[in-house]
C-alpha cells in the first residue's frame, strides 16, 4: 500500500512539473524570467526562488534561470536567491530520485551519463563520492539536472550530498549571475570579463578533473584509438 501511494505521488508530481514547464516555461529566456519576477513586487525574490526550486526538476535550463536572476536582482542578491533556490531544488530532485521516481529515473541516467562516471557513482557513498559531486557541480558542461537525479540513485547520505552540492554550486552561481548582471552592458569591459570568468571556470575544472581522476584521460584516449582503429577496419 505504501509503495502504491509513493508511486501515485511520484506520478502526480512528475506530470505536474512537466505540465507547468510545457504550458508556462517553454522557450523562455533570461529576460522573460526577469520580467516574471519583477512583476511580483516584494514577492519577486520568493517567486524566483520557487521557480529555481521546481523548474530544473523538469529539465528547464538552470543557466537561463541564473541569467534571469542576475538581470532581476544584480550580482549580490541574485547570487543569494539563486543559491537558496538551487539548494532547495537539489534536495527536491535527490529525494524524488531516491524515494519516488527511482524506477523511471534510473534508465534515464544510464542512458545520458558517461559509463565511466556511472562506475564512479556506484562507489559514491564515501569521501570520493563527495569529491566527485563537488567536481561535477563545478563543471558547467555537466547537466545540473542529471547530477541531482543521478546522486539520488547512489548510497551517498543526504547530508553529505547537500554539503557537497552547496560547495560545488557556489562558483557556477557567481559566474552565471555575474553574466546576467552585466548582460545589459555588452559594450563594457565588465561584460567580457564575466564571459572570461566562465571560460576560466571551464578550463580550470577540466584540468582539475584530469588531475583528480587521471585514469579517465587514459580511458578517453583508449576510446579514441579504438574508434579510429574501427574506422580503419571498416574502410
Amino acid at each position: 500500500m505504501k509503495q502504491m501511494i509513493e508511486k501515485g505521488i511520484g506520478i502526480v508530481l512528475l506530470f505536474g512539473f512537466i505540465l507547468i514547464n510545457c504550458i508556462f516555461f517553454s522557450n523562455i529566456s533570461g529576460q522573460d524570467i526577469q520580467l516574471i519576477v519583477s512583476r511580483q513586487g516584494i514577492w519577486g525574490p520568493l517567486v524566483y526562488m520557487g521557480l529555481f526550486a521546481v523548474l530544473p526538476a523538469v529539465f528547464f535550463p538552470v543557466a537561463v534561470l541564473a541569467l534571469g536572476g542576475g538581470l532581476a536582482f544584480g550580482l549580490l542578491w541574485g547570487s543569494v536567491y539563486t543559491f537558496i533556490g538551487a539548494l532547495v531544488n537539489c534536495a527536491l530532485m535527490f529525494l524524488l530520485s531516491r524515494y519516488v521516481g527511482r524506477a523511471r529515473i534510473s534508465p534515464y541516467v544510464k542512458k545520458r551519463m558517461n559509463p565511466k562516471w556511472q562506475e564512479r557513482l556506484s562507489n559514491a557513498g564515501g569521501p570520493q563520492g563527495v569529491l566527485l559531486l563537488i567536481l561535477l557541480r563545478l563543471i558547467p558542461a555537466v547537466p545540473y539536472n542529471l547530477i541531482n537525479y543521478a546522486f539520488g540513485l547512489t548510497d551517498i547520505s543526504f547530508g553529505a550530498y547537500m554539503l557537497a552540492s552547496g560547495l560545488g554550486i557556489i562558483p557556477g552561481t557567481f559566474v552565471f549571475i555575474n553574466i546576467g548582471d552585466k548582460a545589459q552592458q555588452t559594450a563594457s569591459p565588465a561584460f567580457w570579463i564575466s564571459l572570461g570568468l566562465l571560460a576560466a571556470l571551464c578550463i580550470l575544472t577540466a584540468l582539475l578533473g584530469k588531475r583528480l581522476f587521471p585514469e579517465m584521460r587514459k580511458t578517453d584516449k583508449q576510446k579514441g584509438m579504438d574508434a579510429s582503429h574501427g574506422t580503419e577496419t571498416e574502410s
